[in-house]
């Protein structure tokens, strides 16, 4: 239960960051942001173990061509991917372009490696 609050206030933190940083994450509302981590959260627990093996297959060729440091980026993807369906989900939040994307899937990455050190 702890670690699925750390995840939820990471996912929230980070949204809200990125719509600091990045040109392209959007929120119409400051409550979007725990709409969208709640929702994000929600996601990861219900298909996140799906999205974790198509990746991990996705990624097999390219992992042994680089004797496993393609799954490096694992985390990146798979928050990604639940990203891209929390932005389709939620009329206002909005990320536009791969860019941003990725950029606020680096930084919940990031925020979920981080605050459970912190706590």
């Amino acid at each position: 239960m702890k670690a699925l609050i750390i995840q939820a206030l990471a996912a929230g933190l980070a949204v809200l960051v990125g719509t600091k940083i990045l040109p392209g994450v959007r929120i119409r509302k400051t409550q979007t942001a725990l709409v969208v981590a709640a929702v994000f959260t929600v996601l990861n627990l219900l298909l996140g173990w799906l999205v974790k093996f198509l990746v991990a297959v996705a990624l097999l060729p390219a992992a042994i061509l680089t004797l496993g440091l393609a799954y490096l980026f694992f985390g990146l993807v798979v928050n990604s991917v639940l990203l891209y369906v929390t932005d389709k989900l939620i009329d206002d939040f909005e990320i536009r372009g791969l860019g941003p994307l990725f950029g606020t899937a680096a930084l919940i990455s990031f925020a979920g490696w981080l605050l459970p050190r912190i706590l």
